[in-house]
């Protein structure tokens, strides 16, 4: 008899499956609504032609910035081509030949350059566009169904494709509403960023919250595939796991809120093991 519960004894430590496990604890919980974001620049400005001619000299390169009044570029007209001869003649005409020079009327970064040296332009074409870098604002499109829990003075995380974050608040909104999307525009000003224009990005923000909810960790959680019943498996007697259904509540990235009940305050359940295991499996902790 002896030797037989000493093989039984064995083969049980054997067949325990060595899992992970962590205690049910109380913690904050906030759960959020995630939109699209795209970076837009407010205010652009274009640099024109005041007259007909050809470039005769250009200062500017797109990235570089520019002053209001500043030297943009200068130019000559045929007539003052046609003159060159004549002043050999007559150097009194020598004042009708200088550059006519155009300036910019704004101060920010040079985007777009319609020019080079020697293009031939005409009265009003537009030479260069200008932005101004404290008009950066990120456009968000809230999906109208989410319109009363976003408003001017909502405080959103954005978060970055090189997942950095910025802390902004919704700064103002467009009153229309996208046809196909049935979204709406909503604005945060970043007068102090300095991101390039049209980069994609996230925004979030709190959708609901509680206070010291029953909370386990999101990888203890199951579900079957129809997503109507949620277990976890709890460890008892040190080694017995047994499923405990659930009702989850609030969501976040590494959180799950769950109905008082079913389970309480530390509980011990398995958080890496567990998938498919079955009711009254015998496990070994490793933490």
């Amino acid at each position: 008899m002896a030797c037989n519960n000493k093989v039984e004894t064995a083969s049980e430590k054997k067949a325990a499956i060595t899992v992970e496990t962590t205690l049910v604890q109380q913690a904050d919980i906030e759960e959020y609504l995630t939109f699209n974001g795209i970076t837009k620049y407010q205010k652009k400005e274009n640099i024109r032609s005041n007259v007909t001619g050809y470039i005769s000299r250009m200062n500017f390169n797109i990235g570089d910035r520019i002053s209001k009044d500043q030297l943009f570029a200068s130019l000559r007209t045929k007539e003052q081509d046609a003159l060159k001869d004549a002043v050999k003649i007559d150097s009194s005409l020598s004042k009708f030949i200088s550059p006519i020079v155009i300036r910019s009327n704004v101060s920010g970064i040079v985007s777009v350059l319609n020019i080079t040296s020697n293009d031939y332009i005409a009265e009003g074409d537009i030479l260069a566009s200008v932005v101004q870098p404290k008009s950066l604002v990120i456009q968000v499109n809230v999906p109208y169904e989410y319109e009363g829990f976003v408003s001017i003075g909502t405080l959103c995380e954005i978060i970055l494709q090189n997942e950095e974050t910025i802390m902004a608040k919704i700064t103002g909104i467009l009153p229309t509403i996208d046809p196909v999307a049935q979204s709406q525009i909503f604005l945060i000003a970043l007068p102090d960023s300095d991101l390039p224009e049209n980069l994609n990005l996230q925004v979030r923000t709190v959708y609901r919250e509680a206070a010291n909810a029953l909370s386990i960790p999101k990888s203890a959680l199951q579900t079957n595939e129809l997503l109507t019943e949620y277990w976890v498996m709890k460890v008892v007697q040190d080694s017995l796991a047994i499923k405990q259904s659930v009702i989850p509540l609030l969501r976040n990235d590494s959180l799950v809120q769950v109905e008082p009940g079913s389970l309480k305050v530390k509980d011990v359940i398995i958080t890496e093991g567990a998938y498919q295991m079955q009711d009254s499996t015998i496990v070994s902790k490793s933490n």
